[in-house]
């Protein structure tokens, strides 16, 4: 029940702030995010103003504080892939939390889409703008990104205009997916990645060498193949190495997708999964890596972070004048039932 009587009257800052136990100034510091207020006074005033449901008065805190509180958000197709939500959910998410709201243009990489979209944010006096790749890549965004604080999300500046970015531990998380198969005891081990030329794989592969440097375990050239991260590339490299005589004990694949088509040759050979043959996929993509028989250990992208991170950063630039950051956000390891111990030869 609010201090002042009933839901039914509008709450005010006073009665934020004798829920919280704070003075009206305080609950003003918080809500219009100016001075220094200590993170646990701060949360108390946040869970008060879930709790009352209180609003300011948007356009007067505009006004005051020179803002439009609102971020603009260009895509070149991510709107589109399986991956998208995370990304829109957590940089969403973190904007509500702020009292920001995000607005949202998917470019379909159509470079006169985003030179208009980004003109148009700019016209809405957004302040503040992201630009978000569906795969990890480098980009040179349109010059309208350099007129006020800008984030890229999942890519680099691959171009004159140097922007900050967001991006994925891709080398890291190639050893973390080389290390599940090592420490199950795995020592013949095969890398089926991406296209040799794509910044994702090279990254990916770069991480698979190094686990396997510091376990001691040399590289078979032979075994380090290039897919094109499809089903059906998974399953031919697979059916490739398989036939070849010598062959490995454990797969680590540059995507679920294709540790879907290993499974599937493997099977198809007469050999079980992971008994016979380990494999590991990475993404772990959703109503994939965890529906398939068995479930597929995996590595996550770490796309709701990344979302979230960029606001942050965003909305920290804002707020300390000072141009954002970027960051490099690690995946994770997700253990699930295609992994065992290699079996005895």
């Amino acid at each position: 029940m609010p201090p002042h009587g009933t839901r039914s009257e509008k709450p005010t800052m006073r009665d934020v702030g004798i829920l919280a136990g704070v003075s009206q100034s305080t609950v003003s510091h918080v809500v219009n995010q100016t001075g220094k207020i200590p993170e646990e006074t701060e949360k108390r005033v946040r869970e008060a103003i879930r709790e009352l449901g209180y609003r300011p008065n948007e356009t007067a805190r505009n006004l005051r504080l020179r803002r439009s509180h609102t971020i603009g958000m260009v895509t070149d197709r991510i709107a589109s892939s399986p991956f998208a939500g995370r990304v829109l959910r957590g940089a969403e998410e973190f904007a509500w939390e702020r009292g920001y709201l995000l607005l949202l243009v998917d470019a379909k990489e159509d470079p006169s889409i985003e030179s208009a979209a980004v003109d148009t944010l700019l016209a809405r006096q957004v302040d503040g703008m992201l630009y978000a790749a569906m795969s990890w890549r480098g980009v040179d965004a349109s010059a309208g990104f350099t007129k006020l604080p800008s984030l890229l999300v999942n890519a680099w500046a691959s171009g004159s205009r140097k922007i900050p970015a967001i991006v994925p531990a891709e080398t890291e998380g190639g050893r973390l997916a080389a290390t599940a198969v090592i420490e199950a005891g795995h020592e013949r081990i095969a890398f089926l990645g991406g296209p040799q030329d794509d910044p994702a794989r090279i990254e990916r592969e770069a991480g698979f060498r190094k686990a396997m440097a510091d376990a001691g375990i040399p590289v078979n050239e032979r075994w380090i193949l290039s897919g094109d991260y499809q089903i059906s590339s998974g399953h031919l490299l697979t059916s490739q190495i398989l036939d070849g005589g010598d062959s490995p004990t454990a797969l680590v694949c540059g995507n679920d997708r294709m540790a879907v088509g290993a499974i599937t040759a493997a099977l198809e050979q007469g050999l079980r999964v992971p008994e016979d043959l380990s494999i590991v996929g990475y993404d772990d993509q959703e109503d994939l890596a965890d529906q398939i028989a068995p479930g597929l250990t995996t590595v996550t992208i770490p796309h709701y972070e990344m979302g979230r991170t960029a606001v942050e950063h965003l909305l920290d630039a804002l707020d300390s004048g000072r141009p954002p950051k970027g960051a490099t956000i690690p995946g994770a390891l997700v253990r699930r039932g295609s992994v065992a111990a290699p079996a005895q030869r």
